[in-house]
């Protein structure tokens, strides 16, 4: 499985976990219907390159067991934004999911991805801070979260065997006159 597909499935399940079990993924600029209240929305995610992280240097990982090696571009690591939008029937039960978001991020300040290790995972615009358009009787309220450096391999692998024995000999080149 892609790494970043796993990435964005890690944060759902927690989201679903620990701040709402109905949590919904919905795609970056998809037009949705809340039919059930309440709801959590994670919209996205929007991917933005960190840039200033790039380089063209290359991962070399050793086997000196099987004397073999593995070889491939370092990976381009970018920010996955969400948008979390809560929809609640009344002001109290908006307020609980607000409290429940806000403990979230200081309780989860990295998202563990399997094997892979872990991401930061950081709050830009607490709930409440995004303007939304919104068109019904309900109450709403919307933020914005970072999954930060997430990489991105290219899927180029060269592999090879170690050299296990190398013999170098130097000799005295004669010289002609």
């Amino acid at each position: 499985m892609e790494l970043l597909r796993e990435v964005v499935e890690s944060f759902v399940r927690l989201v679903k976990s620990d701040v709402h079990s109905g949590a919904t993924l919905v795609a970056t600029d998809n037009v949705f219907e809340v039919t059930n209240v309440p709801s959590v929305v994670l919209q996205g995610p929007t991917l933005s390159e960190d840039s200033a992280r790039r380089t063209s240097a290359m991962l070399v990982n050793r086997n000196e067991s099987d004397m073999t090696f593995e070889e491939c571009r370092h990976p381009r690591l970018y920010h996955l934004d969400f948008d979390v939008i809560v929809t609640c029937g009344n002001e109290p039960d908006l307020l609980d999911i607000t409290g429940k978001l806000l403990r979230f991020y200081q309780l989860h300040t990295a998202l563990a991805v399997g094997s892979y290790g872990s991401l930061n995972l950081t709050e830009l615009t607490p709930l409440g801070g995004l303007k939304r358009v919104n068109l019904s009787n309900l109450r709403q309220a919307s933020g914005r979260c970072r999954i930060e450096d997430c990489p991105v391999y290219d899927g180029r692998i060269q592999s090879g065997k170690l050299v296990a024995d190398a013999n170098i000999e130097l000799g005295m080149m004669e010289e002609t006159n």
